[in-house]
This record gives structure tokens, sequence and C-alpha cells, in this order.
């Protein structure tokens, strides 16, 4: 008898990077989430389910029988007030990692942000390294620096393990623009699969890494994320940018 693949959970599946990175996972069943997912076209190896983070059922329903998950869901806005975030990216990370816990999942790759340490970025401190501290640039960020702070309470205190990724400017190439702070951050297509598929297999059981490209000029520190994840990334977005222009 065949063995079944892993079963991966991905929540915020209709957002950018939620429907961007499927196609880098097919070698798992998928079973996607979000609160609207009416325009999503389930592949093979897919299901859908619709439900809000901030209901704790819908999120219990959510994990049963997943091996992992991918948390992405959330409000995305640095500019978001701490109202509009509190139910999405705080309550609802709560009840990810929570459900997660009960339903015996194995691994959840949180998805973080630069903007943790967005006020290292401000003053150009760079490199910036994971092991460094934090310094929010928004409320947004805080709310992202509180899912890091769970991800730590639950691999310590569960048997969940917990990946942290704190994604920098992701985009397809053909919208890299020539600034040199954001092309310092990219973090290409094809590396986001890298790295989350590192992240699904790497032995670790609690890290927080940076998430971008090979990228010439470096913002980030990548060592944490090579040797610890096994990622390697292949973009670079001054290459490609270069390229673009050259022809």
């Amino acid at each position: 008898m065949t063995e079944r693949a892993p079963l991966v959970l991905i929540t915020g599946a209709a957002g950018r990077i939620g429907s961007t990175l499927r196609s880098a996972l097919s070698q798992y069943r998928l079973r996607l989430t979000d609160r609207d997912l009416s325009e999503c076209e389930p592949k093979p190896n897919e299901e859908v389910l619709e439900a809000d983070l901030a209901d704790f059922a819908a999120m219990r329903q959510a994990v049963e029988g997943c091996d992992a998950v991918i948390h992405l869901g959330g409000n995305p806005a640095p500019s978001a007030t701490w109202w509009d975030l509190k139910a999405p990216n705080i309550d609802g990370v709560h009840n990810v990692f929570e459900a997660s816990r009960q339903a015996g999942v194995r691994r959840l790759v949180f998805a973080s942000t630069n903007h943790v340490t967005g006020m290292l970025d401000e003053r150009g401190e760079w490199p910036v390294g994971a092991r460094g501290p934090i310094a929010p640039d928004s409320l947004y960020g805080v709310t992202k620096a509180f899912g890091e702070a769970m991800g730590r309470y639950y691999a310590e205190n569960s048997d969940l393990s917990v990946i942290c990724l704190r994604i920098g400017w992701f985009t397809g190439e053909h919208q890299l623009l020539d600034n040199e702070g954001w092309l310092r951050m990219w973090l290409s297509v094809p590396d986001l699969g890298r790295l989350v598929n590192a992240s699904l297999t790497a032995d670790v059981r609690f890290g927080i890494y940076y998430g971008v490209s090979a990228n010439t000029p470096m913002r980030y520190d990548m060592e944490k994320a090579r040797t610890e994840l096994g990622y390697e990334p292949l973009d670079d977005s001054s290459k490609l940018l270069a390229d673009r222009i050259g022809n």
C-alpha cells in the first residue's frame, strides 16, 4: 500500500503568499483555510475549509489530522491599529497554536516579519541577525513578536516544534523596483518555496530565522537559516534587476 503524503494546513491560503506557495508544496496533501476561499480552485492534492482565525472551534476543526501547519493568516498591514490587529494577530495566533497542540501537530511554521526588527533597519544597524534584540517599527511588528514568543512557549511546553520565519519583501522578479532598501530584503517566489520546504523538515525544536533571497548587498544575517534549516537561497535581487534593465 502506498503511504499517504503528510497533511499540511495553510492558514491565510487566499493571501498573496499562501496562494503562491501552494505549487511549491505539491508533494504534500494541503488543507487550505481562510475566511473567504470562493476564488480558490483546489488542485487534486488540496481541500478547502473556510474558517476565521478568531474562532477557536473552527481552528480546532481545521488542524484535525494535520501533520504540520503553515500559519500565514492575519492582518499584514504595518499601518493597522491595535483594534484591527487584535483578533487575527493576537487571538488568532493563540487559537492556531493551541488547536495545533490539542490535535497533536508535530510542526508549526509561523510567518513572522522583518517589522519585528524594523527600527534596526531604520537606523541602518546591518546586518540584522535573528539572535539580536527585537525592535518593532509598528504595532503589526509587535503582534508578530508576540507570535514568536507564543511559538517559543509552545515549543518549550508541548510536543509542538515551531519555526518562525521573518519574511522580507515578497514579490515576483518582474515587480522588482530599483530601491536599495527593498532589494536588500527581497524574497523571490522560488526561494519562498525552498525556505518553507526546509522549515517543514528541519531537525529543529524551535528557531527564528530571516527569510530573504541571496541578495547583494544583504541586510540580514542568513547564516542561522543556512546552518540550522539547510535553506539555500539562489536568487539575487540586484543581479535579476541588472539583467532585466540590460535587456
